[in-house]
């Protein structure tokens, strides 16, 4: 209360014209600020409705994503390939390739050599890795010229802990 009434006191102890001055810069300063906040308002509701349509799309596919998820959860793993079936598919597709390479399976691996154009070589290393589910636990590639020597030793990814 002591403020209210200090400012009462000091209201009236001014002129009755300053007292008009001081009401009208409080209107205007106050029609501003209202307006400063309409305007922000206005803008963020513009800004928000462009922003919906987007925001909601990538829910939807959060949303779908989950599902996605979640079905994979529940699918059952995939068998482990056998170093001889995965010889057979790796040499399928070097043949594919126009790649004359040797395979040839151990209890665990697949050992890869021979020699081809360096650009095929990187080529079906690359769709092997992807498309077979192996990882290279040993890849040494000796460039001559535009063919490359190939020495490497695939597993199957299952085994190798994907």
């Amino acid at each position: 209360m002591k403020a209210l009434a200090r400012f009462s006191n000091w209201w009236n102890t001014r002129a009755p014209r300053e007292r008009q001055m001081l009401a009208a810069m409080a209107l205007v300063v106050g029609g501003f600020v209202l307006w400063s906040l309409w305007s922000w308002s206005l803008a963020e509701r513009a800004r928000l409705a462009r922003s919906l349509p987007a925001a909601k799309a990538r829910l939807a596919a959060m949303r779908d994503d989950a599902a996605e998820l979640q079905r994979l959860k529940h699918l059952p793993a995939k068998a482990a390939i056998t170093p001889s079936a995965l010889a057979e598919a790796l040499g399928a597709s070097a043949t594919a390739h126009q790649l004359t390479l040797n395979f040839k399976a151990d209890d665990a691996s697949v050992h890869v050599t021979g020699s081809a154009p360096l650009d095929e070589v990187l080529n079906w290393l690359g769709e092997v890795l992807r498309d077979h589910g192996v990882t290279a636990s040993r890849l040494v590639l000796a460039r001559d010229g535009n063919h490359a020597k190939v020495e490497a030793d695939l597993i199957p990814s299952v085994q190798a802990g994907r």
